[in-house]
């Protein structure tokens, strides 16, 4: 059907004739979306002046920071973020983008995130908060950042674990130090 509709659209058009631009592509996907998947920040850019929302979501309803997030697309992130973003909207899975940053490991992203006031409270539909995934992975320096952040290291899952049982769990022996010596309890 997609091929026939452009067949059709190309034999209306006279030889040379330049069709407008318009916000979305052949496929329905908007011209952000796709700037934001491929990690273009300058158009990403040009998309926010032109009041395209930062706050849209992708073809697979992932909101566009978490995309750029998932990409690890540091400027496209910062972006986003300045363009109004909000930083704990969630995907299908309850995830916000600093649980999506929680669970790749990447430091940098998360601190960005924390700088914008990102929530340590948020729960996935696990109940998992961005210190449990962390924790359970060792990324000891995320969850030295949340802390920091004064994120809640006695916050339980929908199973009764906390960010300490994820780290004991998986033998991550300095994140449960950090988080023993923070008042995290089993």
């Amino acid at each position: 059907m997609i091929r026939r509709a452009f067949l059709a659209l190309s034999m209306t058009v006279p030889a040379g004739a330049a069709l407008a631009q318009s916000s979305s592509d052949v496929f329905g996907q908007k011209q952000i979306v796709k700037s934001v998947i491929e990690g273009d920040e300058e158009k990403v850019r040009q998309a926010l002046l032109k009041q395209e929302s930062p706050n849209q979501t992708a073809n697979n309803g992932q909101p566009l920071l978490i995309v750029a997030v998932r990409a690890g697309h540091i400027p496209v992130v910062e972006t986003l973020l300045k363009g109004g973003a909000i930083p704990d909207a969630t995907d299908r899975e309850g995830y916000t983008a600093l649980m999506r940053a929680a669970e790749k490991g990447d430091v940098e992203i998360a601190d960005i995130l924390l700088r914008r006031n990102a929530s340590t409270r948020g729960q996935n539909r696990q109940g998992q908060t961005a210190l449990m995934i962390a924790s359970g992975r060792g990324y000891a320096e995320i969850v030295r950042l949340l802390l920091d952040k004064k994120a809640d290291p006695n916050s339980r899952d929908f199973t009764g674990r906390t960010a300490l049982a994820y780290a004991r769990q998986n033998n991550r022996g300095s994140v449960e130090a950090m988080l023993r010596k923070a008042g995290g309890k089993e």
